[in-house]
């Protein structure tokens, strides 16, 4: 029997965090000059914490089951993007588009709704929906109180006021008013910061943030941190899942502080360097550029993030160990060097099948970025057009980011160890109809691959693929009519929502602005499905499940 008050406590202490995680983009949008993005994340820091510690009050501190893991991190990650999307649809998001935008951050996707943009090319909302939000009248009422009472009493400023901590001068409170008053053209930069630091917390795992830093879950954090963790194989790598989850967390943000460091001194501005750092470690592929990473046009930026991307798409317990010096962890990994092999042949095919324009280092440089961005599910483009390559560059693409990165990585799909040992398994059932007594082993790495485990990729590999297909049929019926979406652009788009890539093709190239509310729906249960690797969502839909 699932005891829910058991899972309201971890959920609710996983809102507090969250409430209090977003503050930090409400002191970007101040340091901005963004008023109505700081009563935004004002508020919605304030509801998250509430409601978390509503959760915690009603709830009752205790090991979770493995059936209770599961409703945390499903459930969890349901709470964590709805709550995400307030700050989206206090600055005048509709809430399906907010939702899906949420979505699209805490599953480290980079799908996005948003199409407008300024002179600099940063994302902005629309002037007359931003206008009428919650936060913009808010600010504006704020700004008409102080003025009213400036206009009032003019020797308001010279007189102070008596608070707990001391004297405060009222001329202070209006200068700093002054400061943050509503610029004629707003910004967004809190909320595009928002946006990238969702990836980051989403790419590793926010439950494996709250193990890591939860000292009261003691041992039941290897339930949370089994049930979250991705990929055929959860390699631990010390003991303790608390542990594991910590390290893995301090490897993620130190190569995080790395790419931040070397795109400055690419030549890429802070702002956009921490944006871009957090969404290639996670695979995410939000820009705060609505031109991505051809905005810059950079080789060497470039360079760094397609080194970033393929650090994120690798194994992070593989990291660990060159970390401690084992090098030949990473020579020797198979699926790694599988895993670049793809990469290898795709760029091939598009640099010389793919339509591409330019010298043979031109080609280069655009065929190793997409395949990377793609293959690593982050979603970054270096070329404004590449909607125009072949059908073959285009396909490539959609084979590349359904295989998705490694097996205990950030990366989407339905990852590359699952692909080798369905291949080896295929091979050896061929190798079995000519040789009837042959024996079936199949190894990764090595080891022996059970038969539970051969079965349940097999599982997982059906489910996968089946659920491609009929959310690809549902959101071409969703799309039909207005701004239908023809095949190709269906398909590409719920491949790049359940595997975490983000853009796709056709008129999603870009952005889901174009498609009905239905079609975001269904985009945002694929991204949902996709970053829970679909199991845990089909386990919690099942009758049986609940009865046990």
């Amino acid at each position: 029997m699932i005891r829910f008050d058991v899972a309201s406590w971890i959920m609710g202490r996983l809102l507090v965090i969250l409430g209090t995680l977003m503050l930090l983009p409400g002191a970007v949008s101040a340091f901005y000059r963004e008023p109505e993005g700081v009563i935004s994340f004002a508020l919605t820091s304030l509801l998250t914490m509430v409601a978390g510690m509503f959760l915690v009050s009603r709830g009752h501190r205790d090991e979770p089951s493995n059936q209770e893991a599961f409703v945390v991190v499903v459930v969890g990650w349901g709470l964590v993007s709805l709550f995400g999307a307030l700050p989206f649809m206090f600055q005048g998001i509709d809430p399906v588009s907010a939702v899906f935008e949420s979505i699209s951050g805490f599953s480290a996707t980079g799908a996005t709704v948003l199409n407008e943009h300024n002179a600099q090319g940063y994302y902005i909302l629309n002037q007359t929906i931003a206008e009428s939000s919650l936060a913009v009248q808010l600010a504006h009422a704020v700004e008409g109180l102080l003025i009213s009472l400036a206009t009032a009493d003019p020797d308001l400023a010279n007189r102070p006021l008596q608070g707990g901590a001391g004297m405060i001068g009222i001329n202070a409170v209006l200068g700093l008013a002054g400061h943050m008053a509503i610029p004629e053209e707003p910004t967004y930069f809190g909320l595009l910061f928002w946006r990238s630091f969702s990836q980051l917390l989403g790419g590793m795992g926010i439950i494996l943030l709250f193990v890591a830093i939860m000292p009261q879950l003691g041992v039941a954090g290897r339930q949370l941190f089994m049930a979250e963790s991705v990929g055929p194989s959860k390699d631990t790598i010390v003991p303790r899942a608390k542990q594991t989850a910590r390290l893995l967390w301090e490897i993620y943000m130190l190569l995080v502080g790395a790419e931040v460091v070397l795109l400055l001194m690419a030549g890429m501005p802070l702002y956009d360097s921490a944006c871009t750092a957090f969404s290639s470690l996670a695979t995410g592929g939000f820009s705060p550029r609505s031109d991505s990473i051809a905005f810059y046009a950079s080789p060497l930026i470039e360079a760094v993030i397609v080194v970033f991307i393929i650090f994120g798409a690798t194994s992070f317990p593989l990291h660990y160990k060159l970390i401690r010096g084992d090098f030949k962890s990473w020579l020797h990994d198979s699926e790694l060097r599988f895993f670049l092999l793809i990469l290898a042949i795709a760029t091939i095919v598009l640099m010389f099948w793919g339509g591409l324009e330019g010298d043979f280092p031109g080609r280069l440089r655009l065929a190793a970025f997409q395949v990377v961005s793609f293959m690593g599910t982050c979603g970054f483009v270096n070329n404004a057009d590449y909607d125009t390559w072949s059908s073959a560059a285009k396909l490539a693409l959609i084979m590349v980011m359904l295989i998705g990165g490694c097996a205990g990585s950030t990366a989407g799909g339905i990852k590359v160890a699952r692909l080798q040992i369905c291949i080896k398994y295929a091979l050896f059932e061929m190798r079995r109809m000519i040789h009837h007594k042959a024996v079936v082993q199949v190894r990764m790495g090595g080891k022996l691959v059970g038969e539970e485990i051969l079965r349940s990729i097999l599982f997982y590999s059906f489910f996968y693929l089946a659920t491609f297909l009929v959310l690809s049929l549902a959101l071409a019926m969703a799309s039909a009519g207005q701004n239908e979406a023809d095949v190709l652009a269906v398909i590409s788009g719920i491949a790049s929502c359940m595997s975490g890539v983000g853009p796709g093709f056709g008129i999603l190239t870009f952005d889901w602005s174009a498609v009905s509310s239905a079609g975001k729906i269904i985009g945002s249960f694929a991204m949902f499905i996709g970053r829970l690797e679909v199991m845990p969502v089909i386990l919690l839909l099942t009758p049986e499940f609940w009865r046990r």
